[in-house]
């Protein structure tokens, strides 16, 4: 929905260690800020790098690990039999993500 790529446009996460120098938050806003269509421009971006009280390195790491421990996670896995008929196409069903 409109109000939902609003929302997804007006806060944005970097996850992981790539982005430790300093500086990068206010230029990927600025870089992101031109990209963002008008009518889904929020009044205020946040760009989030450093997470709290955690070395940005290991979020991703963390949050794989608390993913495994949901009892949803036996539906994210594909088996070999699966991708061998599928393809791709299976990632667009399974991936708890869009792409």
């Amino acid at each position: 929905t409109e109000d939902l790529k609003r929302k997804m446009y007006g806060c944005i996460l970097v996850v992981g260690g790539g982005m430790k120098f300093s500086g990068i938050g206010t230029w990927l806003q600025n870089r992101i800020s031109l990209q963002i269509p008008y009518m889904y421009r929020a009044e205020q971006l946040d760009i989030i790098t450093t997470p709290k009280e955690m070395d940005p390195q290991m979020t991703a790491w963390k949050g794989a690990a608390i993913m495994s421990c949901l009892e949803s996670a036996q539906e994210l896995w594909i088996y070999p039999l699966e991708w061998e008929k599928n393809g791709v196409k299976i990632l667009r069903e399974r991936a708890p993500f869009m792409w």
